[in-house]
C-alpha cells in the first residue's frame, strides 16, 4: 500500500471555506496528500472582510504540534494566517527542530479588508519567523508591509538583509497579464504569467502557497513548483464560484 505524504497546515479557520485551513486541505487533496493541522485561531469573516479574530491557546497549539509530529512523518509545512506573538514564538521553536520544506504565506491582512497582524507585532514575524521558510509568497501590499519599503527592488534587498532569500512576489498586473516574480538571493530568477481574469477571488494566496509546497514535497525544483502552481491557480480562478462578495475557488472542477 502506498503511503500518502503529509502536509502540516498551520493556519486559521475561515468560516467561508474559501481560505485558511479548509483551502489548505482541499489544495493538498489535489496532490493526493494528507493534510494535518495546528489551528492558530478562529475568525469571523465573510468573503468581503475580516470582522473579528481570536487566537488559539498557545498550550493547545504546542501540544498539537508535539503529538502530530509523533503520530505522522511530516513531509512539508505551510504557514498561513497567525497573529499572536505567543503562537509565533512557539512555532519558531518547532520549525527550528524540523527539516522539511516550509512555505509561508505572509498574510498581514485579509484580501477583502481587516488586519491580521498588528503593526507593533510585525517585526517579530519578519525577523524571526520568515527567515525559516524555504519560500515566502507575499503580494505587493504584503511585501511593502513586511519590508517597510515602497519599491519592490528595495523591499527584496531589505528582506535579503534579514536572511529572507527566496520570495515569490504575486499578483502583479501588467498589460492584461498577471505576473509573479521569483527572487532568489536578491535576484529575479523567474517570471510566471497568465492572462488577467477580472475576478476577485477569496483565498487564492492560500491555495497558491499550498500548491507550491505540495510540488516541493513531490520533488520539484522551486522554479518548477512556482510554474506549475501558477498554472493551477489560473484554472481555479477561471472556474471559481460566485458569492455575494468575492468568488471562492471550486476545487471540484
Amino acid at each position: 500500500m502506498n503511503k500518502k505524504k503529509v502536509i502540516l497546515s498551520i493556519s486559521a479557520h475561515d468560516p467561508t471555506g474559501g481560505a485558511g485551513l479548509q483551502s489548505d486541505i482541499l489544495t493538498s487533496s489535489l496532490y493526493n496528500h494528507h493534510c494535518v493541522s495546528a489551528l492558530t485561531g478562529q475568525t469571523v469573516q465573510t468573503t468581503k472582510k475580516l470582522l473579528k479574530k481570536s487566537s488559539n491557546e498557545p498550550d493547545i497549539f504546542l501540544k498539537n504540534l508535539k503529538y502530530l509530529s509523533k503520530d505522522f512523518k511530516i513531509d512539508g509545512i505551510k504557514v498561513g494566517a497567525l497573529w499572536s506573538p505567543e503562537i509565533n514564538r512557539a512555532l519558531i521553536k518547532f520549525l527550528k527542530k524540523i527539516d522539511v520544506p516550509i512555505v509561508i504565506d505572509t498574510i498581514v491582512s485579509a484580501g477583502g479588508g481587516g488586519n491580521f497582524i498588528l503593526k507593533k507585532n510585525l517585526s517579530g514575524f519578519v525577523k524571526n519567523l520568515y527567515p525559516l521558510a524555504n519560500l515566502i509568497t507575499p503580494n505587493n501590499h504584503e511585501l511593502k508591509a513586511i519590508s517597510g519599503c515602497k519599491s519592490a527592488d528595495k523591499a527584496i534587498k531589505k528582506l535579503l538583509e534579514l536572511n529572507i532569500n527566496k520570495v515569490y512576489l504575486t499578483g502583479n498586473i501588467h498589460g492584461g497579464e498577471v505576473i509573479n516574480y521569483l527572487y532568489i538571493n536578491g535576484e529575479k530568477k523567474l517570471e510566471t504569467k497568465s492572462n488577467f481574469l477580472n475576478k476577485e477571488v477569496h483565498g487564492t494566496g492560500c491555495a497558491l502557497s499550498t500548491s507550491i509546497l505540495c510540488n516541493l514535497v513531490n520533488g520539484s525544483s522551486l522554479e518548477k513548483a512556482c510554474i506549475e502552481s501558477h498554472k493551477l491557480l489560473y484554472g481555479l480562478v477561471q472556474n471559481s464560484t460566485k458569492t455575494s462578495g468575492q468568488n471562492i475557488i471550486d476545487f471540484s472542477t
